[in-house]
This record gives structure tokens, sequence and C-alpha cells, in this order.
């Protein structure tokens, strides 16, 4: 795992700066403390920060083809790299290494810009091809890896983390106000947009072809639900065997895994799978909280013993909470999930075991998972538009009359017209010829996906060096995954029902039996007690960094309505709160330099 960046002119005669970029790449370090390097030709500067998971000793980056014509700087890993080398071998490619990096180089040789398609696993990178005097931006399948690019006419810059974008002081900093109102809208802001006018993120599915003439996005995969009908017991079998040769590939790596377990169903999964493959005991890390209702403890503690890992258990209190503004740092952009929080501390907790961890995330829109897709999935058979419109209500983070309330007029004036659910109404209406299960599946995994679970577990992870893995993710799996009906997804009100038969065998009942809980924070309790004079002293003080968007007589008012009692404000509180942390620091000042202790 490893962070990268670059810089490329227009004009060609124009020289990268070799300053800049070492700048640039210092800003991902956390991403990768184990080895950088640089590369500068004329207009075109490449830096990367390296994790050396696969390879130590030979996966240095940047990797060149043997003339030095093909230059590639990359995060993430190639799951399918033996076999892709192999297949190369036999055109005629000679490898130098044996990392999955230079696997790309030979696969772009071979293929072209088609190579993406031949990828299996999580990446995003950036190749250089000195004879077309071109460069490909590329991003995975999901989204896991993310990417930042900004284009101003003349100069494309590109990072795997925003704030390494602000070292250059050309890129405006001007705010989006849709991408504003997004955020209150989701608690993210989905691709493309950035909080910054100036500064987009590179789709997931998607490359970038940048020439003399500019940028040109192109997607080059998608998912495509077509039911096809099976035995149900022939279906779960094959579903084992996908789950189980995902989870082999997740596990290739030259250092130690270990897997995020909370004791749903697949965390679970993925442990009992891993374990199975394990030739030593697999490492398992979770974590809690003393508060009723949020402690999902006992059930990863029933797991941890049926798959007999090396469990590590850690709690968490109010007082971590204040790490907000460390994560502001790491995450770049406003984020108002609060399980930010508790993910960055167990991926603290697993980083003191491991390099590498698998997590469950996609678990849930793969197989079905979420509550709220069965309430669809019942309105959609009466009034397919009515459920539509209850879904993207429900899924939205701060409705549209307390955003009113909040925004000052100069915000309200600059969304004048602007329609938030607009790009979720176009995914509905893709897969208007699908079941309604499908629907939401499709929508869920091109914006909740990777605009929040996904960015979630990338920054609270390589914040402390660690990698983390997703085989629910795997593109064939997926797909597999899509090929099934939705009955056997989610039957009865029962959600993942094909993936609670094929591990009934391999799990305890009380895992298997479970709802869906979730990672979340006692948020609601925690701003009445706890944090109160946390939030009192930097949200509704005269100096709040939020007072060129909100009014503080609409904070204020939502403010004591939560103390009072009258309602449960606590995410438009904790919206507010993450939102006043990332503008401390990135608008007070420049962004450049090391997260707060």
């Amino acid at each position: 795992m490893c962070g990268i960046a670059g810089i490329l002119h227009a004009d060609r005669t124009t020289r990268a700066d070799a300053h800049l970029l070492r700048r640039m790449a210092a800003q991902l370090q956390h991403r990768g403390p184990d080895g950088e390097g640089c590369y500068v030709n004329g207009p075109i500067g490449l830096a990367s920060r390296r994790l050396a998971i696969i390879d130590r000793a030979g996966g240095a980056q940047p990797q060149r083809n043997e003339d030095g014509s093909v230059v590639l700087v990359f995060n993430g890993e190639i799951y399918n790299f033996r076999e892709l080398r192999r297949t190369l071998e036999s055109f005629g490619h000679r490898f130098r290494t044996h990392s999955d990096t230079e696997v790309i180089v030979h696969a772009y040789e071979q293929f072209g810009t088609c190579c993406v398609e031949h990828l299996r696993g999580m990446f995003a990178f950036a190749l250089w091809d000195a004879r077309r005097q071109a460069l490909l931006l590329a991003r995975d399948r999901f989204g896991i890896k993310p990417l930042y690019y900004a284009w101003d006419g003349r100069t494309l810059r590109f990072a795997s983390e925003l704030k390494a974008l602000l070292c250059d002081t050309a890129v405006d900093r001007g705010i989006d106000a849709t991408a504003l109102d997004d955020y209150f809208s989701f608690s993210f802001i989905p691709a493309p947009k950035s909080i910054f006018r100036a500064i987009r993120k590179l789709r997931p599915a998607h490359t970038l072809q940048v020439s003399a003439a500019g940028p040109v996005e192109q997607p080059y995969w998608d998912v495509v639900f077509e039911p096809h009908e099976r035995p149900e017991a022939a279906c779960a079998a094959e579903l084992v065997e996908h789950l189980r040769d995902s989870i082999r590939m997740h596990l290739v790596s030259d250092v130690r895994v270990g897997v995020l377990l909370s004791g749903g169903l697949d965390s679970s999964t993925i442990a009992s799978l891993a374990a199975e493959q394990s030739r030593e005991p697999l490492p398992s890390f979770s974590m809690g909280f003393a508060h009723p209702g949020y402690d999902e403890r006992p059930y990863a503690r029933a797991a941890a013993e049926r798959c007999a890992t090396e469990a590590h258990v850690g709690e968490l209190s109010p007082a971590t909470v204040e790490d907000l503004d460390r994560l502001s740092w790491y995450f770049d952009e406003p984020f108002a999930d609060s399980s930010m929080v508790p993910t960055f501390h167990l991926a603290g907790l697993a980083r003191r075991h491991v390099k590498v961890c698998c997590a469950g995330d996609g678990g849930d829109e793969v197989f079905g998972g979420y509550r709220r897709f069965a309430r669809f999935q019942a309105q959609a058979a009466d009034d397919p538009e009515a459920a539509e419109r209850d879904y993207l209500a429900r899924r939205t983070w701060v409705d549209a009359a307390t955003k009113a309330a909040l925004y000052r007029s100069t915000v309200r004036a600059a969304l004048r017209g602007y329609d938030c659910h607009a790009a979720s109404r176009r995914l509905f209406d893709h897969g208007r010829d699908w079941e309604p299960l499908a629907r939401v599946q499709y929508l869920e995994m091109k914006t909740y996906l990777p605009g929040d679970l996904l960015t979630k577990v990338d920054r609270a992870s390589m914040a402390h060096g660690l990698e983390m893995r997703v085989p629910l993710l795997d593109h064939p799996l997926v797909e597999h995954a899509a090929r099934l009906p939705a009955r056997l997804h989610l039957r009865d009100g029962v959600s993942k029902a094909l993936l609670r038969q094929a591990m009934r065998d391999r799990l305890p009942a009380s895992v298997l039996e479970r709802g869906k809980m979730g990672f979340s924070m006692p948020i609601v309790h925690w701003l009445r007690a706890d944090l109160r004079e946390w939030f009192e002293r930097r949200l509704l003080a005269r100096d709040s960094a939020l007072a060129e968007w909100i009014e503080p007589r609409g904070m204020r008012a939502l403010w004591e309505a939560h103390q009072r009692g009258e309602r449960d404000c606590s995410r438009t509180l904790w919206a507010l709160l993450a939102l006043e942390s990332w503008a401390r620091r990135f608008l007070g000042g420049a962004a450049d330099g090391m997260p707060p202790a």
C-alpha cells in the first residue's frame, strides 16, 4: 500500500518542480512509511510513498519498463498478479522483480489502457507513457483506493489525498457550495466532487487519460444485475467457493494478515474462511463501548472462539471523540460518519500486531443486508416512484428544512435550483428494468459504499500505516452475487438469506441470527454529557469556523432542542462539529505539515 502524487504540465517545455513533488509526497508519509521514490523528466513528475507488503526488497517505486519509456506509481494490491505475470511472460515480457507493481507496467505494454480490465484488486495508479507523452490515471472498480486531481487548463496535479494537492499554492481553495450541501445531505461528498471547486475525485471504475489537450475521463467497468435461476443448495455451495477463492487471494502477503471482527455476519464470514486457510491462529481485532446498546463485543467474542482466532479487544470512551481534530487532517474533507472515530482506534489496535487486515465492508451492498432494502422492496411492489422518494428521504442525513434553518443567505443563494438527489435518481433510473433490490444495491454501491464506508476504512487504516483489504468486494465475487435471484438475498424480510445459509455450519447461531447493528458511537448521549462543554466551546463561540456558512441562531436552536430532549439532533450536530474541525484545519491556514498530536 502506498501514497502517490504527481504533476504534468500541458506545456511540454515546462519542467515539473521536484521540490514541490517531494513536499506533496511528504504529506502522504503515513500512507507509506517504508520508503520514498521520485521521478522527474521534463513536464512530468511522479512520487510515491511505500508501505512494503509484496516483494519488500524489490517492489520500490516508481517502477519502469526495460527502456524507461513507461513509468508507474501505484497504490493498492493486485491479487491476481502471479497469474497475470505468467500470462505476460507467455507474450515474451521479462520481469526484474516479484512485485505486483511491475505487473501493471507490462500489462500496459501488452494491453494498453485496457490493462485495467485485467486487474483483480484495489488500486489507484498513475502511468506515464513517454512515447505517447500521455499520462494514465486509474481507480479500482469500487473506489477502495482514493485518487484526487486538479486541472486548471495548464497543469494537472494528482494525489492519493487532497492535502497533498494543497501543497501547491496555485490550486484554488474556493469552496463548492453544492459539495457543502451534499455533505449535509449524505454525511460525505460524493465523487466526482470534492469540497474545493478546483479539485475532483476520479470516480471508481474510471480512467483519466491526460494528453497535451487535457484530461478525458472514461468508465471501464460496471456491475450488471442479471439473475439466473438455479437450485438454492447449488447457489449456496457456489457462493462458499467464490468467497473462499476471494479470501485465499486476499491472504497473499509477505507479512502477517489479520481480520477486523465485529461479530457481524460479514466479518465473521471472512474470519471463518480465512482461519480455514491459515497455518497459524488468525489475529482478530474488535472494539466496543461500555455504553449499553452499542457494544458488539459479545458477538465478536463468540465468532472469535468459533474461528479459534488470536483475539485482541479494545474499548472506547467519550474522550476518544476529541481525536476528531487529528482525524480531520487524515480525512481531508468534511466527513460526518461518527464511526470514523472507533474505526481509527480499531485500526490502531490492529497495527500494533499486523501490517495487513481484512474487513467485511461491502457485504451489505453485495448481499442485500441493510434493513432499508427490505422496506424499499415491499413499497416498490405497490408504487415504485413513491418507494424511491421515500428511500431517498430516509437516506438523507440532514433534511431540507433543517438545512434551510442552518444556512446563511449567501449559501442558500448559491444553492438556488440545486437538487442534491438528482444524481441518485439517475442511478435509480439506470436500473429501472431490474428487480427493486438490485436498484437499491446499485445505488448504494455507487454512493454510500465508496463515499462513506471505503473512505472511512482507507483513511482510518492508512493513518496508522495499516493496509486494509476488503474480500467481499472482489469483483468476480460481486459479479457472481449480481447473477443470483433477489429472493435468495432478501427473503421474507430476512437479509443476506443465502449468505446465512452458506455459513450456517461455520458460524455460531448468535452471529447467524443477529440483525444489522453498525459500528456507531453513542453520540446522542455523549453530546448531552461528556461532550457538552466541548461542543459549546467550539461551535457556539463567536469565532466559530462555521460563521461564513452557518447561522448561529439556527445552530443554537438545534443544540438547545437536543439538550432538552425534544429531538434527537445528534446527526446534524455531529456533522456541524466535524465540519468545524475540518474548517479550522484546512481553512485557518495551510494544511501543509503533520496532524496535531
